[in-house]
């Protein structure tokens, strides 16, 4: 068969393009662009700034950085009154008080001046509490219950969720305790037949603070018990605390805040909480020269080495300073054998640079005070809160806080020991490294009970190693070289029981002599142990420590706006179903649940995750602790 010719194809015609609109392609762009932002906004995450510094410092609101001119310490102060102003008056900040070695400076004495920065940029998931509920210890943002809104403007705030609904919460000494198992019945009358824990009419209203059943209303009485009446007749009225939940407060103290039951037990925080909650007390590498320098001998250095009992001159003493007066490494001396301490004081008088300025003539310039002061309880002083506006004075000293962090570095041989001590209250809490073995112990109340657990660790004889030991919210915690060991249960402890305080003998035996202090002090702080000897370092064999911080948790105060200053008393709050108590890690200066009402779940925008743009030091762009 002859072959067959495929058919030529034929071309086809190719159709015309369709004419380009450029400008329709720019206007469609956009229009997708500003609806995909639109709906990312509405239903998954927003970018919200930090005005206010009720989170600090784990967020920031509006500040000045400050680098301290006498110990060169670096810190954000509050200059939020400086930008926006209260009550429609702006205020100057014209000082600070640097909160490692209580400094006080001039900020124009500054070089370069600082200028006031922005808050921390957050983004903010809004879908998460559609999938769970908020946790305790979570960064939320919400709407603030009395005015969602105000002049077209969404009032929103930020804080943690620390209670939920049925909850009782307490504060108590700088911390939180919950208790689950209380009601408050509806039917329970006060003397005047009124509702002692009311109602709100409307359902809407439970997040009023009324209904937190902080206080309850009784008949007032004279002190030998008698009621009270006005010159009518009518019978006097007075708030008392809620006496159901200080009760069950009491009882529960009386006996440690146990776990477990339906009594108040302390809240733990989780790990990355209680570091982001940590602030500076000391950092023994930025100590003030101008102080060592002008005082010489008189100078006291907050770290120094416990001496020995009275010695002939020359004999060796147990640890070897780098510097005479502010030393910032010690190294044990191996001819004197046995465990020897370093120890901390903490001595903050307020001091200034010479020569002092007469538009502040009652800050302090006389360095015979600092010289002749004696150490105190460690305070919840904060440096974003020690700023001096125009006219002002250096804030004073805070209350005591007993949960310490204590991080040091540290050079050991085989056969070397190492103590970390932290003390709180009528108790000491040791961390012993020997060896690759990590043993936690307890030298005071009911020590016996707690059995001295120990867990391995990579030990490196000769080489520097970074060791940290925190004793917070009634748990040991320990981390080296940034890794932390896990205790477990094993590492808790239940708290000193008013009877351990009660029974305490506060004994200070210097020089062969005993001096006889109060015992326990109403905060609960002890002499021989939290002023004394608040923070401590022991060493056996061939060891040197240097690189020393201490640190201190977060203090939760009471809400003094309502009068409650006796901060030896528990405060109580009750959170109403359906709602979430959210308070501020700037417990002192925070305007949260304690003192306007609690949050209800309708209000909750979302968690707060991540800062895309903090207000200062790049480092901090990460997720929320």
């Amino acid at each position: 068969m002859p072959d067959i010719a495929e058919p030529t194809p034929v071309a086809e015609k190719k159709k015309p393009p369709i004419p380009r609109d450029p400008a329709r392609e720019i206007v469609e762009t956009i229009v997708f662009v500003v609806v995909l932002v639109l709906l990312l906004k509405l239903f998954v995450t927003e970018a919200f700034v930090i005005p206010t510094g009720s989170m600090a410092e784990t967020l920031y609101g509006y500040q000045k950085i400050v680098k301290c001119e006498a110990c060169e310490h670096q810190f954000p102060v509050n200059s939020h009154d400086e930008v926006e102003g209260r009550d429609g008056r702006r205020t100057a900040l014209t000082g600070y008080c640097c909160p490692n070695c209580r400094h006080v400076g001039r900020i124009q004495d500054l070089n370069p001046i600082p200028t006031n920065s922005s808050g921390d940029r957050v983004l903010v998931l809004k879908p998460l509490f559609h999938i769970r509920d908020p946790k305790r210890g979570d960064v939320v943002v919400f709407k603030y219950p009395d005015k969602p809104q105000e002049k077209f403007t969404a009032q929103n705030y930020i804080k943690r969720a620390m209670g939920f609904g049925t909850e009782s919460l307490a504060i108590y000494r700088g911390d939180l305790y919950v208790t689950r198992g209380r009601d408050y019945p509806p039917d329970a009358l006060n003397e005047m037949g009124e509702p002692l824990y009311p109602r709100p009419a409307d359902p809407l209203e439970y997040w009023k603070p009324e209904y937190m059943y902080r206080t309850v209303t009784a008949q007032a009485r004279d002190t030998d018990g008698k009621p009270l009446f006005d010159h009518d007749g009518v019978p006097r009225m007075e708030e008392r605390p809620n006496p159901l939940a200080g009760e069950l407060f009491d009882t529960s103290r009386g006996a440690g805040f146990p776990a477990g039951g339906i009594g108040f037990e302390m809240v733990v925080k989780g790990e990355e909480q209680m570091l982001a909650d940590r602030r500076l007390v000391w950092d023994n590498d930025k100590q003030p020269r101008e102080l060592a320098e002008k005082l010489g001998k008189a100078y006291k250095s907050r770290w120094y080495a416990v001496p020995l009992p009275p010695a002939k001159p020359g004999d060796p003493v147990p640890w070897n300073g780098d510097n005479e007066f502010q030393p910032k490494a010690f190294a044990r001396n191996e001819a004197v054998p046995g465990m020897h301490w370093i120890r901390y004081r903490h001595m903050i008088a307020q001091w200034k640079t010479s020569p002092p300025d007469a538009s502040d003539s009652s800050l302090p310039t006389d360095l015979g005070t600092i010289a002749n002061q004696t150490p105190v309880p460690i305070d919840n002083f904060l440096g974003y809160n020690a700023g001096i506006p125009s006219g002002g004075t250096p804030p004073g000293t805070g209350l005591w806080v007993g949960d310490l962090i204590l991080e040091c570095e540290v050079t050991a041989v085989v056969g070397g020991k190492v103590v970390l001590e932290l003390s709180k209250g009528v108790n000491r809490f040791r961390a012993t490294f020997t060896d690759g073995t990590v043993t936690l112990s307890r030298i005071g109340s009911r020590g016996e009970e707690f059995g001295n657990p120990s867990r391995p660790y990579r030990f490196k004889a000769g080489k520097e190693q970074e060791l940290r030991f925190a004793n917070v919210d009634c748990r040991l915690w320990v981390w080296v070289d940034g890794k932390r060991i896990d205790f477990g249960p094993e590492g808790d402890y239940p708290a000193a029981r008013a009877a351990d305080e009660k029974d305490f003998d506060d004994k200070d035996e210097r020089d062969g002599k005993e001096v006889k202090r109060t015992g326990v002090y109403a905060e609960g702080y002890t002499y021989v142990n939290d002023i004394l000897a608040p923070a401590s370092i022991g060493g056996e064999g061939a060891v040197t420590i240097r690189k020393i911080k201490l640190h201190r948790d977060v203090y939760y105060t009471r809400d003094q706006r309502r009068g409650s200053f006796d901060h030896a008393k528990a405060d109580t709050f009750y959170v109403q179903p359906g709602h979430y108590m959210c308070m501020g890690d700037n417990s002192a200066s925070s305007s949260d649940s304690r003192n306007w009402g609690v949050v209800p779940e309708r209000l909750m925008l979302g968690k707060a995750v991540f800062v895309f743009w903090p207000g200062w030091a790049p480092s901090r762009i990460g997720f929320i602790k």
